[in-house]
């Protein structure tokens, strides 16, 4: 197999006919002015100009700083030449101030463009001179165009001075350092030959030329129309804008000029319509020098404008510049070699058969930085790649899912069948008897069922043709069918077996609990007969407690709480055993004293005896209620109660009342016990009953009984009890592409990835199937 690799290619591409947009083409000369005009490029010719002064000396700019220039100055004041300086801004001149101060007349605050010298202006001497820049008076090394004036111009410019510095200046040095107000002229208003060069007044003078324009080396005036002539540096931002036909540029320094029917003019080179501006209307003489030299400087200049021109009519190192980008300068070779950047195509198709000068015809313009007749390409054609963030589509897992699936339901099946090994050899010994003959009969079922799952284990889902899985699912529905019919069968003949081994146990149980049960009736019976029997003699012994815990109660009575009882009518009197002494007189008054004595001695004595006697009949009596007391049997003692107010009861005869309480609980005993054991008697023969019934409806004999069906088995195989829904699989809608190649998925778009020649061909189908784009793998092509 031809494996696929980036395709090396190398082409040219013929760029002679090739039209470019306008453009200024650079030719061997270039402009020249330096036989119009004076260049000062040194600082020392300024100073040499001014050291010719012998009577007066003015000098007009807007800043004076050029050391050496102020030193000259202030020669030529000290020997006595009258020096009128204008300048700008006081700050930007404050050098000159001090040094020239109190020695030349000074006056400031004049903004200006362009610089005027003029020396002896009154004399027939006298010389003028335009500076079309004030930076030569900054710095010596700063060099800018200069103009000799002609005598008319130089007095124009000296009226032009003075009015400026009589009239705009507004402070003014006259000592040293010393800052006044300024005065006006001595003579009064000043009058000027014209006024172009006064402050703010440029603008309108130059109205008429730019109506008239023919030609100009500066584009800010805004004149109108295009039909005059326009040279310009090609330093100047207004290229651009300005380039057409009619316009040429140059790589030397040139001044300011308008060339005009109605006038030619000399402008400084930075030209401000609100200040004074150093300008000059050429005389005709002037007007015919500069013509000449603008046309031949517009002719030689360097670059030329070309408004169409193919590349094979520049010659070999022709240098352009673009007029919409007058800045940078291109070169045309005749051959030029390039190296373009890799190319990646958008098909395989395109890869394999489309001519690489096509494929890289997006890249092989014409372009500005590559100018020439004829370009070498060296280019790599790359075949299209996968994506490097691409992954591999969800068709893989989709069938890994359906293969996991199909693996699931194998292991479920397995499971199950295992499960149903375990359930039978783990059946209890007293159970096998029952089912022995069942059992038996499943050792070849059971191997036949384990090499279908064997055989369903090792197909693969996914390599599986669409025909190979309708028959395999239908295997495995069958499969299942009969390992469903082996588990119910199993768990039908065991719980046959149970049921059987549950009706035994139950019989052996009912026969056990029958004989318990005639046992204890007997007993019952038994029990009740003796407690009937025994009843007398317990009501005997009943009474007997009650009689000796009675006279237990009477003996603790106090002889006081007995005397106070009142019982059959018994009187203290009827226990006297004699008649009471009679109690003698007492003596009489006129008995002698021993006779009185002694009569009271017999007194006491009888009273002794009566005191003693009614004692004496009182424990008797005492002692005969005691005794009637004790001897009282219950229903005595019950009457004995009644006659007795409840609160002295109570209060004085609680040991009574104990004893006739717990003869009440005694015979209420008696009483209960029979009845409990009437009860328990009752009890023991309901059981009996039950227990003969239950052995009666429990039968003779075992009779199975089926239960409802249950879905626990096919629980346990993971199926859902719905045949169809058990045996339905969801397989993927697409089959994966060709062994060997590699679908993947990016941003919802599929790539097809292939790795030799010899996989095309399958791809396409397989691509357009899946309606995915074929591709390369980047680290398998570049390897």
């Amino acid at each position: 197999m031809t494996r696929i690799v980036p395709r090396q290619e190398q082409i040219r591409i013929d760029y002679q006919n090739e039209h470019l947009p306008a453009l200024f083409s650079k030719q061997a000369s270039d402009v020249d002015f330096s036989d119009s005009l004076d260049s000062f490029d040194d600082g020392k010719l300024i100073a040499e100009y001014l050291s010719c002064s012998r009577l007066t000396l003015l000098i007009a700019c807007e800043q004076l700083k050029d050391e050496s220039l102020i030193l000259a100055i202030r020669e030529q004041a000290e020997k006595g030449v009258r020096i009128y300086l204008l300048l700008g801004e006081k700050n930007a001149n404050k050098a000159a101030i001090d040094v020239l101060s109190g020695r030349c007349l000074i006056r400031t605050g004049v903004s200006q463009q362009g610089a005027l010298i003029l020396v002896d202006h009154a004399t027939t001497q006298a010389q003028g001179l335009l500076l079309m820049s004030g930076q030569p008076l900054v710095s010596a090394e700063q060099s800018t165009w200069s103009i000799q004036l002609e005598w008319q111009q130089i007095d124009d410019s000296f009226r032009s001075f003075c009015k400026l510095f009589w009239e705009n200046g507004n402070e003014e040095y006259l000592q040293q350092n010393t800052q006044q107000s300024s005065v006006k002229h001595p003579d009064g208003a000043v009058v000027t030959n014209h006024s172009h060069q006064l402050c703010g007044t440029l603008k309108d003078c130059l109205g008429d030329t730019l109506e008239h324009l023919q030609a100009a080396t500066h584009s800010g005036f805004s004149a109108s129309g295009d039909d005059w002539r326009l040279l310009l540096e090609t330093q100047s931002s207004d290229i651009a804008k300005q380039a057409r036909i009619g316009v040429a540029l140059t790589d030397s320094q040139i001044p300011s000029l308008l060339l005009s029917k109605d006038g030619n003019w000399l402008l400084p080179d930075q030209t401000d319509f609100s200040a004074a501006n150093w300008s000059l209307k050429l005389s005709a003489q002037q007007s015919h020098k500069f013509k000449q030299a603008y046309e031949q400087g517009f002719e030689e200049a360097a670059w030329q404008y070309q408004a169409k021109i193919a590349i094979g009519e520049c010659d070999y190192q022709q240098l352009l510049r673009f007029a919409d980008q007058p800045g940078l300068e291109y070169v045309v070779e005749d051959v030029r070699k390039i190296e373009l950047e890799d190319i990646s195509t958008q098909s395989i198709d395109s890869f394999l058969s489309d001519d690489a000068k096509q494929l890289a015809s997006g890249v092989t313009a014409w372009q500005r930085s590559q100018l020439a007749h004829f370009v070498d390409y060296d280019v790599v054609v790359h075949p299209p790649y996968c994506p490097e963030d691409a992954k591999q589509d969800a068709l893989y897992q989709a069938w890994k899912n359906s293969e996991r699936d199909w693996q699931q339901r194998l292991e479920g099946i397995s499971n199950a069948q295992s499960q149903i090994d375990q359930q039978q050899a783990g059946i209890a010994d007293k159970l096998k008897g029952f089912i022995k003959g069942f059992l038996l009969g499943q050792g070849q079922s059971v191997k036949s069922l384990n090499q279908e799952i064997d055989t369903l284990k090792h197909w693969s889902v996914i390599t599986a043709t669409p025909a190979e899985r309708e028959q395999h699912r239908q295997q495995l529905e069958s499969l299942q069918d009969k390992i469903r019919k082996r588990g119910s069968d199993t768990e039908k003949e065991l719980d046959k077996a149970e049921q059987n081994q549950y009706w035994e146990q139950r019989l052996d149980a009912l026969k056990t609990d029958q004989s318990k049960a005639n046992k204890l009736l007997k007993q019952k019976l038994s029990d009740l007969d003796q407690l009937k029997k025994n009843k007398a003699e317990a009501t005997s012994q009943a009474e007997r407690k009650f009689s000796d815990s009675w006279v237990a109660a009477a003996e603790k009575l106090t002889d006081q709480q007995v005397n106070e009882i009142e019982i059959d009518d018994l009187k203290p009197e009827q226990f006297l055993a004699v008649a009471l002494p009679e109690i003698p007189q007492a003596a009489p008054k006129d008995a002698n004293e021993l006779e009185k004595q002694a009569r009271q001695e017999a007194i006491q004595q009888a009273k002794s005896r009566c005191e003693e006697l009614k004692k004496q009949a009182r424990q008797a009596y005492i002692q005969a209620k005691r005794e009637v007391l004790k001897s009282m049997d219950v229903s005595q003692a019950t009457n004995w109660k009644t006659s007795l107010k409840e609160k002295v009861w109570k209060k004085h005869y609680n040991g009574f009342e104990r004893c006739l309480a717990d003869h009440e609980q005694g015979l209420k005993k008696i009483e209960r016990d029979i009845q409990d054991a009437q009860k328990a008697r009752d009890n023991s023969k309901a059981d009996q009953e039950r227990i003969d019934k239950a052995l009666e409806e429990h039968g003779s004999s075992f009779v199975y009984q089926p239960k409802q069906a249950s879905d626990a088995f096919a629980k346990q195989l993971g199926l859902s009890g719905n045949k169809s829904a058990e045996s339905e699989f969801h397989w993927p809608s697409e089959e994966l592409p060709a062994e060997g190649t590699e679908l993947r998925e990016y941003k919802q778009d599929r790539f097809l990835v292939i790795f030799n020649q010899g996989q095309v061909e399958q791809a396409r189908l397989d691509a357009e199937r899946l309606d995915a784009k074929i591709v390369c793998e980047k680290e398998s092509v570049n390897a």
